[in-house]
């Protein structure tokens, strides 16, 4: 139990020089399963996994729908996990593809959203290793939030 206290907190400690010192800025909050909360930052720039792109069409130009004021739309949404392995300057690896394009196909506009969390939303992006879809979505102006382990189904709703 000791040695895992100590891991975390290098881990905080690594992770505070290395968001101090960049420009990078968190999108998504890890929840360990002591209950710590981290930061980590996935943005594509920071990815050090091979990279899925699973969108049809990334036309930013694309007018963006007009969805019911208390229905599903996805902000963000990562598939995978970090792997604390030593031996690089940040003391972590990240293997995260993005599964916003996915979702938003699945769930933008509805009510509720069902999702059967796997490879198939955005591929593997850690073979052999456990992994964690986590999503942002809003309900009209309220942000929430949802994680659920892979073979697991997601359910997203707003009321």
């Amino acid at each position: 139990m000791i040695r895992q206290y100590w891991k975390i907190i290098t881990l905080v400690f690594v992770l505070s020089i290395f968001i101090s010192s960049t420009s990078l800025r968190a999108e998504m909050k890890i929840t360990l399963k002591d209950g710590k909360v981290i930061d980590v930052p996935v943005s594509e720039d920071s990815v050090e996994s091979i990279s899925y792109d699973n969108s049809k069409d990334n036309t930013e130009d694309a007018e963006q729908p007009v969805f019911a004021k208390n229905s599903i739309r996805i902000e963000s949404a990562k598939y995978g996990n970090v792997s604390f392995e030593l031996g690089n300057e940040l003391g972590y690896k990240q293997y995260f593809c993005d599964a916003k394009g996915a979702l938003v196909e699945l769930c933008d506009g509805t009510k509720a959203c069902r999702i059967i969390v796997g490879s198939k939303i955005c591929g593997d992006p850690y073979p052999g290793k456990g992994k964690y879809l986590y999503v942002e979505y809003s309900c009209g102006e309220k942000l929430k939030r949802a994680k659920n382990t892979q073979t697991e189904i997601m359910k997203l709703k707003c009321p």
